[in-house]
């Protein structure tokens, strides 16, 4: 019993509370989403907001957030569709596509390592203007319109990113398990992890100590960059369609996923377990406000709840872990020692 209540007292219990209270809530309001092909639509969006929290968990690590994913993956996925289109449905258009899609994020991402790091702008700043920069870009490339590629008989290298299945799993799900492999790996077995971790809970401890921290904000915002168009991709070969719209919003929504999985926004606390477990919750709370006909701009006040929860939570548990009590306590307890010491006087 009493290790039951150290867990559910710590962060991953009141994670865990969390999925059962969702649990119920479906139980009890719609079954059908406990069917194998509803989960498979589960799986789908997790994969897909997955990859984008395990590149967004580079730079939350550093103390920064970039709000250009949700345009990135607009951008990848917009000329990943128009070159296999405008090819002709080709192998090598569907490459040329491909690898414009992951330069696209390249570039991204070193400009704002560079603007970043080296000229100090805010990244908030800095990532809000290339979002609408971005978009404008892709309203201009895709003439405010979309692209429908169609599926092709036989080998459909577009159709395989986003439609295909290996041993009963969805194509974006595989990817994503690769991604967060390979993201848990860097961070905890590699140099540059462990740097990363040291440059968001200090920069300038960091720099005293010969780390050079504008080169790891730099990769960590490509590898954020990189993961936004990788997704982005997956997502148009998914829906079969790309445009301007395409994957709007999904900066906030992997931001909650960064918040329900503990991450620190301020930097330096944080793990690949905690991005999977947010992008995990993200997808099933998107899965449910469909399934309960729940309105959009509910659903926005719901995730806005949801988020100064998952603060508070995280303020608390890092007051907690680090020995810090709430002004209320300190004040109960001044009070008591007070009391103890007019009595231990008396006598």
């Amino acid at each position: 019993m009493l290790k039951f209540k150290r867990f559910m007292g710590s962060s991953w219990g009141q994670r865990a509370l969390l999925i059962v209270i969702i649990f119920i809530i479906m139980a009890i309001g719609e079954p059908k989403f406990f069917t194998s092909t509803n989960w498979s639509s589960i799986l789908l969006a997790i994969a897909i907001y997955g990859i984008m929290a395990c590149g967004m968990l580079f730079v939350v690590l550093i103390g920064g957030i970039d709000l250009s994913v949700g345009s990135m993956a607009a951008l990848s996925g917009s000329l990943l569709a128009m070159n296999w289109f405008n090819s002709g449905y080709t192998t090598a258009g569907f490459i040329r596509g491909l690898l414009l899609g992951l330069l696209a994020g390249l570039v991204v991402g070193l400009l704002h390592g560079v603007l970043i790091a080296y000229l100090g702008l805010p990244f908030f700043v800095v990532t809000l203007a290339t979002q609408y920069l971005i978009y404008g870009f892709v309203v201009y490339i895709t003439a405010g319109g979309f692209y429908y590629p169609a599926r092709q008989t036989g080998y459909d290298p577009f159709a395989f990113l986003g439609n295909a299945k290996f041993l009963g799993l969805s194509m974006p799900v595989w990817f994503f398990i690769a991604v967060a492999l390979v993201t848990g790996f860097i961070l905890m077995k590699t140099t540059y992890g462990r740097r990363l971790y040291a440059v968001g809970g200090s920069n300038r401890a960091a720099e005293l100590v010969g780390i050079h921290t504008r080169r790891h904000t730099i990769i960590a915002y490509i590898i954020c960059s990189l993961c936004a168009a990788f997704a982005g991709m997956i997502l148009v070969s998914l829906n079969m369609v790309a445009g301007c719209t395409t994957a709007k919003g999904y900066e906030g929504t992997v931001l909650l996923a960064m918040m329900v999985g503990g991450i620190n926004l301020a930097g330096g606390e944080g793990d690949i377990f905690g991005a999977v477990f947010g992008a995990l919750f993200v997808g099933i709370l998107d899965n449910m406000q469909i399934l309960l006909s729940i309105p959009s701009d509910y659903s926005k006040t719901i995730q806005g709840v949801i988020i100064l929860i998952a603060v508070a939570l995280n303020v608390y548990q890092s007051r907690k872990a680090a020995g810090i009590i709430s002004p209320g306590k300190a004040r109960r307890l001044a009070a008591k020692a007070a009391k103890e010491e007019a009595a231990a006087a008396g006598k």
